[in-house]
């Protein structure tokens, strides 16, 4: 009897997994717009993974995580698509794959969440935080949106041919719509 009570306190005092999701790739994106010679331009990453684990009761125990292939990048511009794979730009060939990890994820007073974590481009890691936002927290099927920007001069992208951001806007805004299902298995990404 004092086994099974202890059991039973245990698991009413054991923290509760945040739920797993899977992606719904076709109906999510990550897009980035920038500037180039004064001219806005826009562009869309492919391909990319997307790990998330998420309860909305306890955000500080959300995880999420990103792998995007950075061979597939387009910008329906011919010039972009040749130049951005380059040495001095996303240098796809010794770094074929950006990530981002979260590290903290809190709820903000207007029903947002913050979001901070390391975002991983061209082997260079740097922190970033961002807001998103939940259509429903508490659906089985959720769709999150956030929009911030990266300083590309920080992960020395395009460093050497524009230092100064004379031709390619220093500032690049990420935005990202991601589709997401709540799965009936509840475990936390590792």
């Amino acid at each position: 009897m004092r086994t099974l009570l202890f059991a039973l306190l245990l698991l009413m005092t054991a923290p509760a997994l945040a739920a797993s999701y899977t992606v719904n790739h076709a109906a999510s994106r990550i897009e980035f717009t920038g500037t180039h010679a004064g001219e806005p331009f826009r562009g869309t990453f492919d391909a990319w993974l997307g790990k998330i684990a998420f309860d909305p009761a306890a955000p500080e125990k959300t995880t999420l995580r990103a792998d995007i292939d950075m061979t597939r990048v387009s910008t329906g511009n011919k010039m972009f698509d040749g130049t951005l794979p380059s040495d001095d730009w996303f240098d796809v060939k010794n770094h074929p794959k950006a990530t981002f990890k979260s590290t903290a994820v809190a709820a903000n007073p207007d029903g947002s969440y913050q979001v901070t974590g390391d975002l991983t481009l061209r082997g260079i890691t740097q922190p970033v935080s961002f807001a998103f936002v939940l259509d429903d927290a508490h659906a089985a099927i959720v769709t999150a949106t956030a929009s911030f920007n990266v300083d590309r001069l920080s992960f020395d992208i395009g460093k050497k041919s524009d230092p100064k951001a004379e031709w390619v806007g220093r500032d690049i805004a990420l935005t990202l719509k991601v589709n997401a299902e709540r799965q009936t298995d509840t475990s936390s990404i590792q």
